[in-house]
């Protein structure tokens, strides 16, 4: 698309009471951002749910004052701009009911990301949480999906690291223009994902993070995805919030059985309660989406558990005590003939070589098998 066109889209897209909805039936009804800024007040209200205001704002726009801004900063700082009409914007996004008319863009091509999952959950995780979401995108990741999330806190943070420790490309969801980063603790980790997947926003780029945006945010995650994975999220959350969005959208919503004590885990287990697919290991997911795919991955799984090798029966004792529930270190020394010396010892061994996790207050589980 050439200069002069974007412009007139990015205008459109920044009229003060042009959401979506109404973006897509002026351009229904004129042809082209171009073609509604030409038109007559008179023509412009004749549009369903456009009233003298929001008409008079158009009229008034400053097209070339804004878009020209915008186009300066996005060369700038490397920023792709994308329209409904550019072959690069997302046909799974495009699908939706109302896709946001323009996209800003920073890393790799959004059609060139593969296999697309979302990954959301609460910023505050448990312990349980983090493990299940690190290993849950670990061994997507792996079988080859892209990980989609919203670079916050927890969860969605935890998706994206895992993601790019495999090598797997990740998208990043922002609730803000591409010249912010937010949460402002993930600039390194924005940087990672641009050099190995992508960030991208329905947002003008200077637009600061406001939580008004971020259900617009959920609902492009979903949007852009073929499912959508929530691990650990309370009643009332924004992981929930993308959950619906991706029921409306047809996707499939999965979701991480959790503790009945714990807040976090109400949402999820609500979700199970009403339909959603209940994800106790990755093929769960996989056995949904890609049926051919699924045995396949479900020997690489065994044959990975099968290279856990221990080395004495001290470790045997142990190792097989543990699993993704916290376990006390007395509770071991009770279930075994160790002494307590020896079975702290074995624990430090099976930690140093990977296979076990200590978390705090003596408690420890298992960093993989015995799920």
């Amino acid at each position: 698309m050439d200069r002069d066109t974007l412009k007139y889209w990015l205008a459109l897209n920044n009229v003060v009471g042009v959401g979506r909805t109404l973006f897509h039936r002026l351009v229904q009804a004129f042809g082209s951002p171009r073609e509604v800024f030409s038109a007559s007040k008179n023509d412009l209200l004749r549009v369903q749910g456009l009233g003298d205001k929001v008409a008079g704002e158009i009229k008034r726009f400053d097209i070339d004052s804004s878009s020209e801004r915008e186009l300066r900063f996005a060369e700038k700082e490397g920023v792709r701009i994308l329209t409904l009409e550019s072959p690069e914007y997302s046909s799974l996004l495009k699908s939706i009911f109302d896709p946001p008319p323009v996209l800003y863009i920073q890393g790799k091509p959004l059609d060139t990301i593969n296999l697309p999952l979302a990954v959301v959950g609460t910023r505050t995780p448990s312990e349980y949480g983090k493990l299940v979401a690190e290993r849950l995108c670990l061994k997507l990741a792996t079988a080859g999906f892209s990980i989609i999330s919203g670079l916050a806190r927890g969860v969605d943070t935890l998706a994206h690291k895992a993601a790019l420790s495999v090598g797997a490309d990740t998208v990043a969801v922002f609730g803000c223009g591409l010249g912010h980063t937010y949460p402002p603790e993930n600039i390194k980790l924005r940087q990672q994902i641009i050099a190995q997947g992508a960030v991208i926003s329905e947002f003008p780029i200077l637009m600061r993070p406001d939580r008004n945006n971020f259900p617009a945010r959920n609902r492009i995650l979903s949007g852009l995805s073929l499912g959508t994975v929530v691990v650990e999220a309370a009643e009332k959350s924004g992981a929930l919030i993308t959950a619906d969005f991706a029921l409306e959208q047809g996707r499939e919503v999965f979701a991480v059985p959790g503790n009945i004590t714990s807040p976090n885990s109400r949402g999820t287990n609500e979700l199970i309660k009403a339909g959603a697919k209940l994800v106790d290991r990755p093929e769960s997911i996989l056995e949904e989406l890609l049926p051919a795919y699924g045995e396949s991955l479900l020997t690489k799984t065994g044959k990975e558990e099968a290279k856990i090798k221990l080395d004495n029966d001290e470790e045997k004792q142990v190792f097989s005590l543990l699993s993704l529930e916290g376990r006390h270190i007395d509770n071991l020394i009770e279930n075994t003939d160790l002494s307590p010396a020896q079975v702290s010892a074995t624990l430090l061994h099976l930690e140093l070589r990977g296979l076990v996790r200590q978390l705090s207050g003596k408690m420890y589980i298992s960093n993989c098998g015995n799920e």
